[in-house]
């Protein structure tokens, strides 16, 4: 198979098969990964373009991906025993190239309660791509929020 013509995954693990395209967004059959437009999402969970990596033997998301480390502090009744606590001293292993959201996901943490999230000391949303040594803050709705 020509490298422009290869598979491309999500993390939620659909595959983007060239061959086939992607009719229910106007991708027609033949076009190589490399050619589908930057605005084009994940037709499973809408991910952006940018999450996929090319596919290389068996499905899986985490395939040959390094693990990371990021520490994770949470207030209020964001807290959670042995997961995330007030002091930031919480750390937790995700994949390279995890964001905000798949670590709250991974930590089991309610989504509709997050209000605010920081990355090193800056807002951020649930779309920020973490990196190795990252500390990450979430604040849940509050009263005066």
């Amino acid at each position: 198979m020509e490298r422009n013509m290869d598979k491309y995954q999500c993390r939620c693990q659909y595959v983007y098969d060239p061959a086939k395209g992607d009719p229910t967004q106007g991708i027609p059959p033949g076009t190589p990964f490399a050619d589908v437009p930057e605005t084009w999402v994940c037709p499973l969970c809408g991910l952006a373009k940018s999450y996929f990596l090319r596919m290389v033997g068996t499905p899986t998301s985490e395939q040959g991906r390094p693990f990371i480390k990021v520490k994770v502090k949470c207030f209020t009744t964001m807290v959670k025993a042995d997961v995330c606590d007030y002091r930031g001293s919480t750390e937790h292993q995700v994949v390279e190239g995890a964001t905000v959201h798949d670590l709250v996901e991974k930590l089991s943490l309610p989504i509709e309660a997050l209000k605010i999230i920081f990355v090193n000391g800056l807002e951020k949303d649930l779309d920020t791509i973490l990196q190795d040594g990252d500390q990450v803050a979430l604040s849940p709705v509050t009263g005066a929020m």
